[in-house]
């Protein structure tokens, strides 16, 4: 398990996304990721990051050509799934606040209504 990891998604900046799944075997001693080492990352919405998490990041991690974003809305909880269209941007590939069901980047049926914050 690695913890506290970031990508760098341009020349002098990074983020620490909540939760990231790699495509590589990852070293424990870096502290930063190279996107083209990164499937999905995962934001998880606090009233602090709200506009980082929806506006901001999505763009930067599009920009930087990592295949999957989710952001996790909470109160209530709900998964917004998006996927890197060939144009660069992502698009909604599903969203729920019962059952997410995905094909990509793995797939996976999340019970999204049994996760408690």
């Amino acid at each position: 398990m690695v913890q506290a990891v970031g990508v760098a998604v341009a020349t002098n900046h990074s983020f620490e996304p909540d939760v990231l799944l790699v495509d590589a075997d990852v070293d424990p001693g870096r502290h930063y990721l190279e996107p083209d080492q990164v499937g999905l990352v995962v934001e998880i919405v606090s009233p602090g990051t709200r506009r980082r998490d929806r506006i901001e990041k999505p763009a930067d991690y599009a920009a930087a050509r990592i295949g999957h974003y989710w952001r996790v809305e909470l109160d209530p909880i709900h998964v917004y799934a998006y996927r890197l269209t060939p144009q660069g941007s992502y698009e909604l590939a599903g969203d729920s606040a019962d059952l997410l069901e995905l094909a990509e980047p793995f797939p996976v049926k999340l019970p999204i209504s049994e996760i408690t914050p």
